[in-house]
C-alpha cells in the first residue's frame, strides 16, 4: 500500500504558467514509497518501538514502481512530450523520511521554485528532493524529435546510518512522433539513462542547495517585518 499522495495547492508558479503562452502543460511528479503492508501498521510500529519505520519495498513515481521492480511495462510512468516545447515539472517528495535525487536522461532542467517560493532560476541535471518538498522545474525538449527514449529515475540520498530502501524508482520521457520519426515505429528506440549522484554523495548535496536563494527584486519583494 502507497502512502497517501500529497494534499498540496497550486504555487505561484503554477498560477503564473497558466497565462503563460510560453509553457506548454505542468505536470506532477510524486514520489513516494510503497510497502507490502498497511502504511498504518508500518508507522504505528515505528512509533511503538521508537525505532524507524520498517524499509519500504519500492519507490514509485506517481503510484506506479517502473521496470527495475520487476513489474510490467503497465506499471511505469510515461511522460509524452513534443519537441522544441517547455514544460512545468511540479516535484514532490512524498516518501516518508528520505531525500530523493530526481533526473531526466540527456536533459538540463531548471529549478525556478521551491516550497510555493520563487527562487532564482538555476540549471541542473539533477534535482535533490527532500522529504515533503515541492520543487518546480522547466524541461525545456529537444528542438527536434530524437529517435531515443528517455529514463526518468529518482532514489535516494543517503546522508546517515539509518536503514533505508536502496532501490530505484523509474519512468520514460516519449517524444510524441512526427511524420519523419512514424517511418520507426516497428523500430525499438534506444533507451538513454543519466549518470545519478553517488548516494552518500554530500558534496553534490552542498552544492545543490547553495544554489538555492530567493528571488527577491522588485517583481517579488521579500519583504522582512
Amino acid at each position: 500500500m502507497a502512502l497517501k499522495p500529497a494534499q498540496v495547492e497550486r504555487t505561484i508558479t503554477e498560477v503564473e504558467a497558466a497565462n503563460n503562452s510560453g509553457i506548454t502543460r505542468h505536470y506532477k511528479f510524486d514520489v513516494s514509497e510503497w510497502w507490502k503492508a498497511d502504511t498504518e501498521t508500518v508507522i504505528n510500529q515505528a512509533m511503538q518501538t521508537g525505532l524507524a519505520p520498517n524499509v519500504s519495498d519500492a519507490y514509485t513515481i506517481n503510484g506506479l514502481p517502473g521496470p527495475l521492480y520487476n513489474c510490467s511495462a503497465k506499471d511505469t510512468f510515461k511522460l509524452k512530450v513534443k519537441a522544441g516545447k517547455t514544460y512545468l515539472l511540479r516535484l514532490i517528495n512524498a516518501a516518508l523520511n528520505d531525500e530523493l535525487f530526481f533526473s531526466i536522461a540527456n536533459h538540463t532542467l531548471t529549478v525556478v521554485e521551491a516550497d510555493a517560493v520563487y527562487i532564482k532560476p538555476f540549471k541542473t541535471q539533477t534535482v535533490l528532493i527532500t522529504p515533503g518538498q515541492t520543487t518546480n522545474v522547466l524541461l525545456r525538449t529537444k528542438s527536434k524529435t530524437p529517435n531515443a527514449t528517455f529514463l526518468i529515475p529518482a532514489r535516494p540520498y543517503v546522508s546517515g546510518p539509518a536503514a533505508f530502501d536502496n532501490s530505484t524508482t523509474t519512468g520514460l520521457l516519449e517524444y510524441e512522433k512526427t511524420s519523419v520519426t512514424s517511418n520507426n515505429n516497428n523500430k525499438r528506440l534506444p533507451l538513454l539513462k543519466p549518470v545519478l549522484p553517488k548516494l552518500n554523495d554530500t558534496s553534490f548535496s552542498f552544492k545543490y542547495n547553495q544554489k538555492i536563494r530567493s528571488l527577491a527584486n522588485s517583481k517579488f519583494p521579500a519583504n522582512v517585518p
